[in-house]
């Protein structure tokens, strides 16, 4: 479990369990649950659970490698963070993307950002909630086929890049790296 002390409110959120694939978190006396649902393997609907009577889903036409959530944008309201494999309109091979939808008004799914890359080849992300404004963790693949460990930070429209965490790594110390 992880608790965290932004804007006055206590968001405790329990952590994304595998077999689960859930986030439940409570502030102001509301909950939230924001649940993965595996349709097949290429058909993910994400649900989102309040005390609202409304229930609401967004859909995801593409396998899914990663799920998270953190409050991404430093707003006090965590964002849903999904790992996607799928072409682009520039890029048409099939990649590992990372998708961020905020939740809008306490009832709606919506899209915050759709990325189609970061600066190297994305293998594998995490939300790093060490800091606020959390971090977005990333192992991307370098071009001689190790891996390097970043950070990125939410900025405005889009992630920014804040520091190289190790580089040219072999993948089993990268995902060490990624997951800390």
């Amino acid at each position: 479990m992880r608790g965290y002390l932004l804007a006055g409110m206590f968001f405790l959120l329990v952590g994304c369990h595998e077999e689960k694939n859930r986030f439940v978190w409570e502030a102001d006396g509301k909950r939230t649950e924001v649940e993965l649902e595996k349709k097949n393997d290429s058909l993910y609907i994400l649900h989102l659970h309040t005390d609202r009577p409304t229930h609401t889903t967004w859909e995801l036409p593409y396998p899914v490698y990663r799920f998270d959530c953190g409050d991404v944008t430093g707003d006090g309201v965590p964002e849903i963070a999904v790992g996607v494999i799928k072409p682009t309109r520039f890029d048409p091979k099939p990649r590992k993307r990372l998708f961020l939808y905020r939740i809008a008004d306490d009832t709606y799914i919506r899209p915050l950002w759709l990325g189609s890359r970061v600066a190297q080849p994305l293998e594998d992300f995490r939300i790093s909630p060490a800091k606020h404004p959390v971090r977005i963790r990333t192992m991307e693949r370098e071009r001689d086929g190790r891996f390097l460990v970043a950070e990125y930070r939410w900025r405005g429209f889009g992630l920014d890049f804040k520091r190289y965490i190790r580089r040219e790594l072999p993948a089993n110390e990268a995902r060490r790296l990624l997951s800390q």
